[in-house]
């Protein structure tokens, strides 16, 4: 608001535009002051004066200056001693303390005025009352570093935690700024709730929120006054151990784990028995030279989690780092930060590959296309989604691209009402409910673009939990799209998996057709997988077709749709927009 001159003792304009004024002010809840040097006076304006407490007890500056808050008291002395020294505006939030006890935070506007000789004698300005402005600033503080629903630090803070206690082992330990020995003590822990997906699923969620909130507080309860417990995102906590040496990193584990199995958590959907799956790393420990890099530590305790998962569960699995997994990591941090760059760039295209049908005079008839992701490098190449995708996977990145390519998946399906696409998703997307609700929003009262969408996951994921992937896929086909499972053969799928996954469409693995030349073994096994598939109505799909003769024999075999170089390598451009 621009400053006003409101002394109507020494207003020369006529009385309308001071009735203005006053109005304008009593509309905005701003408040008008004059203050004069020389005699200490201020004179008011506003109808709001009234929230700052009787006019005749903050008539004077001295009045006004022992209202402010004592600790801002200097800010507001500096800013108005910079006004009136370089012209600098008088710009000044501070909190003022009302005579009931109570407190408003005001900001503070105004210019000096000055007389013949260059030497300030009024200062004039306006007041407003910000405390709702505040108490909103003070709510986005706390949502950029504590998680909404547990009240714990998010992942943010909990890498300035754990980046904080190893300069504490650097200075206490006499050691250099990077050098962070393991016998100085110091653990990391990345504690996983299990089946999360499954609760959620099951009894909703409203449930699933209540076992994050009552996860967190047994993890917080056991855990000592200097440690810190943080949310590292989704069904993840971060725990930070300082001066806490390696030998202990089982047994404080073990007390995480059997704070959380030790009594059933309440739901607004009834008791649930809850477990948590925990992996663990020295922080500094396998390090190079000892240095400490907290992205490192972070990923590889998670990963030690993802083991303990793959263990069963309800169990902690410890990070032992040979040099060639160091190797590893640091070769996947350095592709998670490329594929980082690619995401806020657009660099992640989609090449198309078709797959075909035979139509009725034996031509080949596109049914669908697949959507297979590139990376496209600095030189303009694509680079295949498998020479990027398993370090997406292990960094924890794989939920973020499978959101990233479904809402590419559906604008191309926008675009283009004629043509019909096929989605890859990690075997995380499939316990990712998060996901599941961005696709019904997409899709949930658009069937035209459902049913022209085909979403794919691997049998390898499918069997790794069969449970939670047929709940996905279930989920997936009550919004109206196609389920297909990739891969098939690859990971041995039995009659009872196969029978309890709501599937559409199976594609056989390529290793199958790619050995039809050896001998009859291959061919024996495709004529099985078919056999099971069209037993249950599914549709199949063979892959890496690259010959005539393939074609002809696979289409003896009963498969119905084929994919491969014979019928079209994946390109970026979209061949439904290409002349025949």
């Amino acid at each position: 608001m621009d400053l006003l001159v409101l002394d109507d003792r020494r207003m020369d304009g006529p009385r309308m535009e001071s009735q203005v004024i006053a109005a304008a002010l009593d509309a905005s809840g701003d408040i008008a002051y004059a203050w004069d040097i020389a005699t200490d006076s201020i004179s008011w304006a506003g109808g709001a004066v009234a929230q700052l407490g009787a006019p005749a007890e903050i008539a004077y500056g001295e009045a006004w200056r022992a209202r402010i808050e004592r600790s801002d008291r200097a800010r507001r002395r500096v800013a108005l001693s910079q006004h009136i020294e370089t012209g600098s505006s008088f710009d000044c939030d501070y909190r003022l303390r009302l005579a009931d006890g109570g407190m408003h935070w005001i900001h503070d506007r105004g210019q000096v005025e000055r007389d013949g000789d260059g030497m300030p004698v009024r200062l004039r300005g306006v007041l407003r009352v910000i405390d709702r402005r505040k108490a909103y600033e003070v709510e986005l503080e706390h949502q950029a570093h504590f998680d909404p629903l547990t009240g714990l630090v998010n992942r943010h803070r909990l890498r300035e935690a754990l980046s904080g206690t190893c300069r504490t082992v650097h200075v206490e330990g006499g050691h250099t700024e990077g050098d962070c020995p393991a016998t100085l003590g110091g653990l990391y822990l990345a504690v996983g709730i299990d089946k999360l997906g499954l609760v959620n699923d099951a009894m909703g969620h409203a449930a699933a929120d209540a076992v994050v909130r009552e996860v967190a507080r047994r993890l917080q309860r056991v855990l000592r006054p200097g440690d810190t417990v943080g949310r590292a995102g989704g069904d993840i906590f971060g725990v930070v151990l300082p001066h806490c040496p390696e030998d202990n990193m089982v047994h404080v584990a073990d007390k995480l784990l059997r704070a959380v199995r030790a009594a059933p958590v309440d739901t607004p959907a009834g008791p649930i028995l809850v477990t948590v799956s925990a992996g663990g790393i020295a922080k500094c420990a396998g390090t190079d030279n000892g240095r400490c890099r907290v992205d490192e530590v972070m990923t590889r305790a998670e990963t030690a989690l993802q083991e303990a998962k793959r263990q069963g569960g309800d169990c902690f699995w410890p990070h032992r780092a040979t040099s060639s997994k160091q190797t590893g990591l640091r070769n996947a941090l350095a592709t998670g930060q490329m594929v980082k760059a690619a995401l806020q760039a657009d660099g992640l295209r989609f090449a198309f590959q078709p797959v075909v049908g035979v139509d009725g005079v034996g031509r080949p008839e596109v049914a669908f296309y697949e959507c297979l992701l590139r990376l496209m490098a600095a030189d303009g190449t694509p680079v295949p989604a498998g020479a990027f995708m398993p370090a997406v996977e292990r960094l924890g990145m794989a939920r973020r691209i499978d959101l990233h390519t479904l809402d590419h998946a559906v604008q191309e399906l926008e675009r283009h009402p004629a043509v019909v696409l096929s989605l890859n998703l990690s075997a995380t997307t499939t316990a990712d409910r998060t996901w599941l609700d961005t696709l019904e929003r997409r899709l949930g009262a658009r069937p035209e673009l459902a049913q022209r969408l085909i979403l794919e996951v691997t049998e390898t994921a499918a069997i790794e939990d069969l449970e939670e992937t047929a709940a996905f896929l279930a989920a997936v086909r009550s919004l109206g799209c196609r389920t297909a499972l990739d891969d098939f053969g690859a990971g041995y799928l039995s009659y009872r998996h196969l029978k309890a996954l709501p599937i559409d469409i199976v594609k056989i693995d390529g290793s199958f057709v790619r050995e039809l030349k050896d001998g009859p073994d291959a061919l024996l096994f495709i004529r099985t997988l078919v056999g099971l598939a069209n037993g249950f109505g599914m549709t199949t799909v063979a892959e890496c077709v690259e010959s005539d003769e393939e074609a002809a024999t696979l289409r003896r075999e009963g498969v119905r749709l084929l994919q491969g170089y014979r019928f079209g390598r994946p390109g970026l451009d979209r061949p439904w927009l290409s002349p025949d």
